[in-house]
């Protein structure tokens, strides 16, 4: 059987400049979703970071606070500020402390805010003092 100049006119040996644009097109937009991606997950993972690292230093100032008595504690609050690695890894960072007398004792909430992209609230953490004002372990 012959083929016919029809029949051999169908046969497709490449690829139409059409194909190829599309395809381009379709990788360009694929490149530039998975770009955009990456940039706000590397965000995200860097605020992250900074979080965690901001709630341990309020743990460890609040590790030290708790185990002092209410009037030491009074006067190294006034003295509090963020140590020196937080100092370097937080951007401006600013640590506020107040004493607060409740049902439980004597609580010490610590405050830490530091600059950071957009609008974000500052964390907190609070704690109850171990020795009370007569200076006897509270349950």
């Amino acid at each position: 059987m012959r083929r016919t100049p029809i029949a051999t006119n169908r046969i497709r040996r490449g690829v139409l400049k059409s194909e190829a644009l599309l395809g381009m097109l379709l990788l360009v937009s694929a490149m530039s979703f998975a770009s955009t991606l990456v940039y706000r997950i590397n965000h995200l993972w860097n605020d992250s970071r900074s979080y965690q690292f901001a709630t341990n230093e309020l743990a460890n100032q609040l590790q030290q606070l708790v185990q002092l008595s209410p009037e030491d504690a009074a006067a190294a609050l006034k003295s509090i500020s963020p140590g020196h690695a937080c100092k370097e890894t937080l951007r401006e960072p600013k640590l506020v402390g107040v004493l607060a007398e409740d049902t439980l004792g004597t609580r010490v909430t610590l405050q830490l805010t530091w600059k950071q992209r957009g609008k974000a609230d500052p964390i907190m953490l609070s704690a109850w003092l171990k020795n009370g004002a007569d200076g006897e372990e509270s349950q």
